[in-house]
């Protein structure tokens, strides 16, 4: 049966026989290098299902490779070592047939007080004991105060442990330095999303980001962004709303905004 491994191993041969160097998927597709060499590896759990997948479609069509095939034999063997480890756990959580069944809680305090009866019987006498002269003890008239809290008070503490629960957790801005800077590009994920993104012609930045995180960054001219799952974030420029820049799971590469967008309608 086909593991993970050996079909890594048939992507690494076709991309040798090709005379294809990871580092020229990596400039082709913008995929950064470890995550190639995680595939070719067979370590397809490096990310989420949606960038392994992604991944996979770009690393196979830069080798010419049809990437609908590479996905169906990528999947077929996912699914049936899910349904192998799920037998295994079913296996080993099954009890041995013939075994003799263990006693229960009750069967050994039961059978403890049968070997045990005098013993038993003087514990007994000693918690009745005790018993008697705690209660002669809680007879005895004591003051206790009270302490209670405002309603005003309770409101507050309530109303700010909601607020805390429900604060949707953000990723701090990522601004550029300079204040000349015109074009204000802000990110707002729906999905998990893997993109680079370039502010004018400076260095380019790769980032990961889960679901319902935001991202801001400040440009003079322009932004170049690449990245897997488009449909997974919207985009607002200078708070006019872009929308996604592409569908769900879909890879885009090199898509530019600049102030023309504001112009669009």
């Amino acid at each position: 049966m086909k593991t993970l491994e050996s079909f890594a191993a048939e992507l690494k041969r076709h991309r040798v026989e090709k005379n294809i160097s990871l580092m020229d998927i990596s400039a082709a597709t913008r995929i950064n290098l470890k995550f190639l060499e995680a595939i070719e590896a067979g370590n397809f759990a490096i990310l989420p299902q949606t960038y392994v997948r992604a991944f996979l479609r770009e690393y196979a069509d830069t080798v010419g490779i049809d990437p609908e095939a590479a996905l169906k034999t990528y999947e077929s063997i996912t699914r049936q070592k899910q349904l192998s480890e799920a037998e295994g756990t079913a296996q080993r959580s099954r009890p041995a047939s013939g075994s003799p069944p263990q006693p229960g809680p009750l069967g050994t305090v039961a059978s403890f007080a049968r070997q045990n009866a005098l013993f038993v019987a003087f514990v007994l006498i000693v918690a009745v004991f005790v018993v008697y002269l705690f209660r002669q003890t809680a007879d005895a008239p004591k003051a206790t105060a009270i302490a209670e809290t405002p309603f005003d008070n309770v409101v507050r503490e309530n109303t700010a442990a909601l607020a805390t629960r429900d604060t949707v957790v953000a990723l701090p801005a990522i601004t550029s330095p300079s204040i000349a800077d015109s074009l204000s590009l802000v990110m707002l994920t729906t999905d998990s999303v893997w993109m680079t993104i370039t502010l004018d012609n400076g260095p380019t930045r790769e980032y990961l980001f889960a679901r319902e995180r935001r991202g801001r960054w400040t440009a003079k001219e322009s932004f170049t962004v690449t990245m897997g799952n488009a449909g997974g974030a919207v985009f607002t420029l200078n708070g006019k709303n872009l929308g996604s820049l592409g569908k769900p799971g879909a890879v885009i590469r090199n898509v530019r905004i600049t102030a023309a967008n504001l112009a669009t309608p």
